[in-house]
């Protein structure tokens, strides 16, 4: 009989998945061990990384109580349960075991396309403290995510709608505190919004009235339990804040003024509406003045066809695998990199950027350094921050080499900043403050006496001792100290001492940047990408990174110089890789991939553009693959080498046509 009963629920839950995509699950998940694995998070981990295509995880009716997550690196997963009462996923973890509210997630999902349909999504941590307890049960930054006939159980601040398009429909979202809240464009379609206490049902966030976010309720039911002094609508999260009620039933709990602005200059900027409200809590007369209550044709906007579809036209009630799969989506992931530091200046000031500042000290080592290659941007459970934590007496690997480290110290320094103009900073601020210090600390230790620093410290047999430009590390980690001795901005904070210690290094380093300059036939030219440490002659560092002269760090390098207090010797460093620049221009061609391929293609209207390496005497492009063998011709290297390097490249274009003009001028006032 029970093996009836289980033939009977796992052709339930294959005909689910079939029924949503025409495709058979590719894993099955079933608590009692009659699938391929016990728990969710096993079968996320067996999906592809970068699938292109939809992949489906049934998952059979049980509680799972894990702490999921749906990196973005997976798109196109699918979550298919039995049914939303009996698929739960569940987890227990508030603000305050996590460090922020965007870590104290149940479920988190950054695959674009995501699709989950019968599946209840909760955080168990249950009914918060008059302190308050954001207690997440699912995070969502995906584009193009769908939740269908699916529940979301918490208390405060159950959804966090953080960013991309998403579409919920025929769904429960039950909670007391900003239960849906974010930065998403997200519309809710004959979904009923269940409040559990007093409180607010949206805390929507946008920072400029141009962007698209905003939550939309259609056709939606606004429903109540314990509730005795109501319930507002909404307030806006930050300046800008988006929320939109079209045709839905309001129950008397809601509150006749509707809308509450948390802040008294935001009624400026908020942008709060109603269209046809219904039941008892529809009461337009009595709403705030700065509300707005819309036309037809004002509605119309706000549909999830219009108001969802982006550029790329998405519309989730008819898009199709095939047109997902082959169109990219809009949004993105804030990821780790240069873009984490041209932030607005107002999102240093955001739990998510103070989350991503807590995995900062989860990933920082003990000798105040950081590894290379981590998207510290990324969700990470508290399984892999255990894991990290283990691991932090291990210093071997702490580099500058791609923008690692001085980077880190940057964003600390941002958050700081950000966190010292707010009421209340973060808990981990004194956190921050330390480990900034530390990661300064760690640059300060690691400069050679000559003024350069190591791509690695410890240092590591090889190449990685040289002085190097590469990736711009040295430029990198002189920026971020001169910005410190100089008290900009971003570190008017820093004690007095280690200000001077970076003003110094700083200083150090400059005489022998000029140094390195490479002369040729009497001529000063420009520089290479590394330099022997000890002897400071252009030095091998891989394969394929010969000695030679570059031009994509040469373009980093004469702008530090710019930014500098100008000196005969520094002006004339200048002048002289600027007409180096416009003698080695390449014209009539264009750098493009064709077919899979990097190729050369002849165009005669093409701007110029330079090649990433040149010979030292003769000043022709050279080109190399993995022998180490130098070419004339970027073709007769490996593809792999052709494809997975930058070989050509346009950015001295700009420093010489617009930026060395604009500092050419403000040198002769």
């Amino acid at each position: 009989m029970k093996k009836a009963v289980f033939v009977n629920l796992l052709l339930f839950v294959v005909l689910a998945a079939q029924a949503a995509f025409g495709q058979k699950p590719d894993l099955t998940v079933a608590a009692d061990g009659t699938g391929n694995f016990k728990t969710v998070q096993e079968a996320i981990n067996k999906v592809p990384e970068n699938n292109a295509k939809r992949f489906v995880i049934a998952i059979k009716s049980g509680t799972y109580q894990e702490q999921i997550r749906v990196p973005a690196n997976k798109p196109y997963v699918s979550f298919i349960g039995t049914d939303a009462a009996k698929t739960i996923l569940s987890f227990k973890i508030s603000n305050k075991d996590a460090g922020s509210t965007s870590a104290a997630y149940a479920t988190y999902i950054g695959g674009h396309d995501f699709y989950a349909e019968n599946i209840t999504f909760e955080n168990s941590f249950g009914k918060p403290s008059p302190a308050g307890g954001q207690a997440v049960a699912l995070l969502v930054e995906a584009d193009r995510a769908v939740f269908k006939k699916c529940r979301f159980l918490g208390w405060q601040d159950t959804l966090y709608a953080k960013n991309g398009r998403q579409y919920y429909t025929d769904s429960y979202i039950e909670g007391t505190v900003d239960f849906i809240f974010g930065q998403a464009a997200a519309v809710f379609e004959n979904c009923e919004i269940r409040s559990k206490g007093d409180g607010y049902l949206t805390a929507p966030m946008r920072f400029a009235a141009t962007e698209p976010a905003g939550f939309v309720f259609n056709k939606c039911r606004l429903t109540a339990e314990n509730t005795e002094k109501g319930v507002f609508l909404g307030r806006p999260w930050r300046d800008y804040g988006r929320t939109v009620f079209l045709n839905t039933e309001m129950g008397e709990h809601i509150k006749p003024e509707g809308w509450h602005h948390w802040q008294p200059e935001r009624e400026k900027t908020a942008y709060f509406a109603e269209y046809k409200s219904t039941g008892k809590g529809a009461n337009d007369a009595a709403r705030v003045k700065w509300s707005h209550q819309l036309t037809d044709a004002e509605a119309t906007a706000f549909s999830a066809e219009n108001f969802l579809k982006g550029k790329d036209g998405w519309n989730p009630k008819t898009a199709n695998d095939s047109w997902l799969e082959k169109t990219k989506p809009d949004w993105r992931l804030v990821q780790w990199g240069g873009d984490i530091l041209k932030m607005p200046a107002l999102w240093y000031q955001t739990d998510e950027a103070a989350r991503i500042g807590d995995q900062l000290l989860v990933y920082q080592k003990d000798n105040g350094g950081w590894e290379k290659n981590s998207d510290h941007a990324a969700m990470l459970t508290q399984a892999e921050k255990n894991a990290l934590l283990a691991k932090r007496a291990d210093i071997s690997e702490t580099t500058i080499d791609n923008r690692t480290s001085y980077t880190q110290v940057a964003y600390l320094g941002k958050l700081i900043t950000a966190s010292l103009l707010k009421t209340s900073p973060p808990t981990n601020f004194p956190k921050y403050k330390e480990s900034f210090n530390k990661g300064l600390d760690y640059l300060l230790s690691s400069q050679y006496e000559n003024g350069g620093f190591p791509q690695f410290f410890p240092l590591k047999r090889g190449y990685y001792t040289h002085i190097t430009f590469n990736d711009d590390a040295l430029i990198g980690v002189l920026t971020v100290l001169r910005d410190i001795g100089n008290a900009k901005d971003d570190y008017k904070f820093v004690d007095e001492g280690r200000r001077a210690k970076a003003a110094a290094a700083a200083a150090k380093a400059l005489p022998l940047i000029l140094k390195l300059q490479v002369e040729i036939g009497g001529k000063k030219t420009v520089w290479v990408q590394q330099y022997d440490e000890v002897t400071l002659k252009p030095a091998w560092a891989r394969k394929f990174e010969p000695p030679c002269l570059t031009s994509s760090e040469s373009v980093g390098i004469v702008r530090y110089l710019m930014a500098e207090k100008q000196t005969p010797e520094i002006t004339a460093a200048i002048e002289a890789a600027i007409k180096w620049f416009e003698s080695t221009k390449l014209t009539g061609i264009k750098w493009e991939r064709v077919n899979g391929n990097n190729v050369v293609v002849p165009d005669k209207a093409a701007k110029p553009i330079w090649a990433r390496f040149y010979e030292f005497e003769t000043m022709k492009p050279i080109f190399i693959g993995r022998d180490s063998v130098i070419k004339y011709d970027v073709a007769q290297i490996e593809a792999e080498r052709r494809n997975g390097y930058a070989w050509y490249i346009e950015n001295p274009r700009n420093l010489i046509e617009i930026e060395y003009p604009k500092w050419k001028a403000k040198q002769a006032k």
